[in-house]
């Protein structure tokens, strides 16, 4: 009977020694809700659920697609995200001006007119070979305000009123069909569209990249992080934030097998997938507070925003 009792106790102790180690080896896992966009730019993304990057910060990742950097960022003010990938940072600027002090900035663009995301495109057959060439003419422009204000921008910098010129605005999957069709005469094109009127044939590019024009580089993409859940679960954010930067790091490392990654997650085909641009972006380390303090005052040039905002506001630390 003493036998019996000691066998049981040693396996009491093991059972509540496992439990030990279980607690003490999940202690720290915490879920992390990831909202993003399937773009090119979210591609560190892609990368980090391919390589387990968030496995390895022992992190639960909830990743949710949405539709655009609006929804985002809207997903955000509702708690129902706790970071935002590679989302535009005119809505971003918009947040921080409308509720101060929700996301703080810890990665952004360098685009520049060799890696951009956009460019001006024409059919081969177009007689319009300069931005002169456009006064008058229907131009095809990505939904939202400002790809507007900012394509304005740009054509008054090349001696265009703005006002000669007709913006339609079109989403992406009906932009070469209308440029085909005739319904406009010249597209303002983002990419994978750009690539793909390119290498399929029967188009040609008229100009570079209107953002890295007016800006170079151009902070026009960011990743962001709730300072609400950096002040309530400051481990799971800095892992989180480790986590993408990691695929950052590996998206430099391995452009090839990186961009097989946009067939998968964006279903493009393999040609048009080694073929796109895709954008420098920054470490947390190396986050250009001029560059976005540049960024700020051209939105507020162009009258995107009402008012013009301290770039540091969106990157100080979180307190």
């Amino acid at each position: 009977m003493r036998y019996r009792f000691l066998a049981i106790g040693v396996a009491v102790v093991l059972i509540l020694a496992l439990i030990k180690f279980w607690k003490s080896a999940h202690k720290d896992t915490g879920e992390v809700r990831v909202a993003y966009l399937q773009i090119i730019p979210s591609l560190p993304v892609f990368i980090a659920q391919e390589q387990h990057l968030f496995d390895r910060e022992n992190l639960r990742l909830k990743a949710v697609a949405l539709g655009s950097s609006n929804d985002l960022v809207n997903a955000m003010i509702a708690g129902q995200a706790d970071v935002l990938p590679a989302t535009s940072l005119v809505p971003i600027i918009h947040l921080e001006i409308q509720s101060p002090g929700r996301v703080r900035i810890f990665s952004h663009s360098r685009m520049n007119n060799s890696n951009a995301l956009d460019k001006i495109i024409v059919p081969d057959s177009s007689a319009l070979h300069s931005v002169e060439d456009i006064r008058g003419k229907r131009i095809g422009v990505f939904p939202g305000t400002a790809p507007s204000l900012m394509l304005a921008r740009f054509f008054s910098k090349h001696g265009v009123d703005p006002a000669t010129v007709r913006m339609v605005q079109l989403p992406p999957q009906a932009q070469l069909s209308s440029l085909e069709s005739g319904a406009v005469d010249v597209l303002f094109s983002y990419e994978p569209v750009t690539t793909t009127a390119l290498v399929q044939g029967g188009y040609r590019q008229l100009f570079g990249s209107v953002y890295a024009d007016l800006l170079n580089p151009c902070p026009i993409g960011a990743s962001v992080i709730s300072r609400e859940f950096e002040r309530n679960h400051p481990k799971l954010a800095r892992g989180a934030v480790r986590a993408l930067q990691q695929g950052v790091d590996y998206m430099a490392a391995h452009p090839a097998e990186s961009r097989t990654l946009l067939s998968k997650y964006l279903r493009l085909s393999p040609e048009i997938a080694t073929r796109v641009n895709v954008s420098d972006v920054t470490l947390a380390n190396q986050v250009d507070v001029a560059n976005l303090q540049q960024f700020i005052d051209l939105l507020y040039q162009t009258g995107e925003i009402p008012e013009r905002i301290d770039a540091h506001r969106l990157v100080d630390p979180t307190r």
